[in-house]
């Protein structure tokens, strides 16, 4: 079974301008995704998805391939993420390079490590599920009267 990580990084951001290059405890923020996906030992592949330029090389600085660059209407805030998705697949596919698993490694989640990305990887395989979304609880962020409570684990 093929694994293949995509890390989306566009280069337009309206709240923080050049977002995923922005530094983030003295690295900018897409270099802890590309980090950890290059530690997992589940990924076949590492890739980023981008429309920039600027990010293609600094991800090719962090150890990740930009094999292509991702066409304008895949770039916008409200681009879905299934077409960001598709779009690398087929980009891959006609170099041969193909995939039974993907898996989505936002650089918005820079906490997250290579033992989160296994350890959901390894689940996703075992269950024989067709998707995983980690979560985690942020105890500050939750409203005090909510009925729901996240829980952290598998849900």
């Amino acid at each position: 079974m093929r694994v293949l990580a995509v890390i989306p990084a566009r280069g337009g951001s309206k709240g923080i301008p050049r977002k995923n290059l922005a530094p983030l405890g003295g690295r900018p923020l897409l270099a802890h995704s590309c980090r950890e996906a290059l530690k997992a030992k589940t990924l076949d592949r590492v890739i980023v998805s981008t429309d920039s330029p600027a990010i293609a090389r600094a991800a090719k600085s962090f150890g990740v391939d930009a094999p292509f660059l991702r066409p304008k209407n895949l770039s916008s805030d409200t681009a879905p993420m299934v077409g960001v998705l598709q779009h690398a697949l087929v980009e891959l596919a006609r170099r041969a390079d193909d995939y039974d698993v993907v898996v989505v490694l936002q650089p918005t989640s820079p906490f997250r490590t290579a033992a989160h990305i296994d350890a959901t990887v390894r689940a996703l395989i075992r269950l024989k599920a067709d998707s995983a979304v980690t979560v985690v609880a942020v105890p500050h962020n939750m409203c005090p009267d909510s009925a729901m409570t996240i829980q952290s684990g598998w849900l």
